[in-house]
């Protein structure tokens, strides 16, 4: 037995002879924490940051050696304006010496100057940081090198600007990555998000092409690549927006060959962003479309700023979620509907407020005979148009189950639904089952961005707010 694991077996024992010495309540209820099984105390501890996984250990004896062996997530912030980085640094080494579990997540943020970037270094040292499984980079200017060795080893990588007041986080150039202790080969990354980065077309497709895995990746508001051509044989997700940005901004997308994409989403803003689709025959989920794409390509289909041009052969059959940031347009959205006849959820986000009549003559549509089972309007109005609007889809619908309406906070009043449901004629809906919902946004907004997690998690709907529970802004 070599020294170390002699001072570890010594360190143990003591911890084990302090706990037998520890005094027993005379009066105490029973210790239900430590009757739940090693799996639920493991799910509840890996959900924990690693400051309040670590208090876990008052809460019962288990629970004190349990936390050792625990997956841990780590999370560090470091900035030059903090004058105790050494001690923060310092505690965050002692934690990883004394946790002997496995590391799930590492997430670093930091603001740092001059010979600061060295803190970060010691801190990469660390043999144990290699096994990390998620890490994630929240950096105000250039991304520590140090990390780049990192990169081969995880499985998912979040890369983004801290503020929207400094410069985007700098991704290493070509021959940085080519370096010996770095490499271009990411055999385990599944994730990866790259938002307000500064990369180089070259960069970020030597990148893409290193990752022989990758399920989901999401590009926001980055500059430096004008054009991104991608295949990718396991690609599963895919989001992307230019966002409000100075520099050289993404332009063009093409998504050449991607046999198992299921998900596609552009997030507003994209303003003058060309997207082609040429190979994706299992597309699932689409939207938010809008008429800031000037041109949308999906296999012989084409869009010019919302207009379908289109023979009804090349329909879409695979679409069943379906997003689309528009005006209530009844002849557009039926257009939509021509296009991709599957549908089954469909989400419409009125952001402008050109009122049509949108008094259309119901013509048969396979979508709404057969397959459309959930609608949601964003930012529903009581005025002719989204009257109208929707109106047409409860009359004709015939297997719907349910619309959501999405008003501002203060017209969600008892009095102002129960108008609504008259307007709507509610009442001669095609779909006897159907229910209607009314929810008030308090923060008078356009409620219809995705979190970018959402866009990584591949098992759910990415534009169902009700299952969001990210705390705080969407980032994407």
């Amino acid at each position: 037995m070599d020294a170390r694991s002699k001072m570890k077996k010594r360190r143990l024992e003591e911890e084990q002879r302090r706990e037998q010495e520890l005094p027993v309540p005379t009066t105490r209820g029973p210790d239900l924490l430590s009757r739940l099984p090693d799996d639920i105390l493991d799910s509840i501890i890996t959900l924990l940051p690693a400051k309040d996984s670590a208090r876990t250990q008052i809460l019962s004896r288990r629970w004190r050696t349990f936390w050792r062996n625990a997956p841990l997530n780590l999370e560090a912030n470091i900035s030059y304006k903090n004058l105790n980085k050494d001690a923060h640094m310092a505690s965050i080494c002692s934690l990883l010496s004394r946790h002997e579990g496995p590391l799930r997540r590492f997430s670093l943020t930091c603001q740092l100057a001059g010979n600061d970037f060295q803190l970060v270094d010691t801190l990469m040292q660390s043999p144990r940081i290699n096994d990390f499984l998620e890490l994630e980079i929240c950096s105000y200017s250039l991304l520590p090198p140090s990390l780049l060795r990192l990169l081969p080893a995880v499985r998912a990588l979040h890369l983004y600007k801290r503020t929207a007041f400094s410069q985007d986080l700098i991704f290493p150039d070509l021959n940085q990555l080519t370096l010996p202790n770095c490499s271009l080969n990411f055999p385990n990354l599944k994730h990866l998000t790259l938002a307000k980065v500064h990369i180089s077309g070259t960069a970020l497709h030597a990148v893409l092409l290193g990752c022989p895995v990758l399920e989901s990746l999401v590009l926001d508001g980055n500059i430096g690549c004008h054009r991104l051509q991608i295949s990718s044989l396991n690609l599963r997700s895919l989001g992307v927006s230019v966002g409000v940005v100075l520099g050289e901004k993404l332009q063009e997308l093409i998504v050449e060959d991607a046999p198992l994409l299921e998900t596609l989403i552009p997030q507003p803003p994209t303003y003058g962003l060309v997207i082609r689709v040429i190979h994706a025959p299992k597309l699932k989920t689409l939207g938010y479309l809008h008429d800031d794409i000037p041109i949308f390509q999906l296999g012989t289909m084409l869009f010019e700023k919302m207009v379908p041009i289109i023979s009804l052969p090349n329909a879409m059959r695979t679409v069943k979620t379906l997003a689309l940031l528009t005006a209530p347009d009844l002849d557009l959205v039926t257009g939509f509907l021509k296009c991709f006849p599957c549908v089954e959820k469909l989400y419409i986000g009125s952001y402008t407020r050109i009122l049509t009549k949108n008094e259309q003559t119901y013509a048969p549509l396979e979508c709404l005979d057969r397959h459309l089972k959930k609608m949601q309007i964003i930012n529903y109005e009581d005025n002719s148009a989204d009257v109208n609007f929707v109106k047409f889809f409860i009359l004709n619908a015939r297997v719907l189950e349910a619309i959501k309406f999405v008003v501002r906070q203060g017209q969600c009043g008892t009095k102002w639904i129960a108008r609504q449901h008259k307007k709507l004629e509610v009442d001669g809906r095609a779909s006897r089952g159907a229910t209607f919902y009314f929810e008030a946004d308090p923060k008078h907004r356009l409620s219809c961005l995705v979190h970018m997690k959402h866009i990584h998690d591949l098992a759910s709907d990415p534009f169902d707010e009700s299952l969001c529970r990210c705390p705080g802004d969407r980032i994407f």
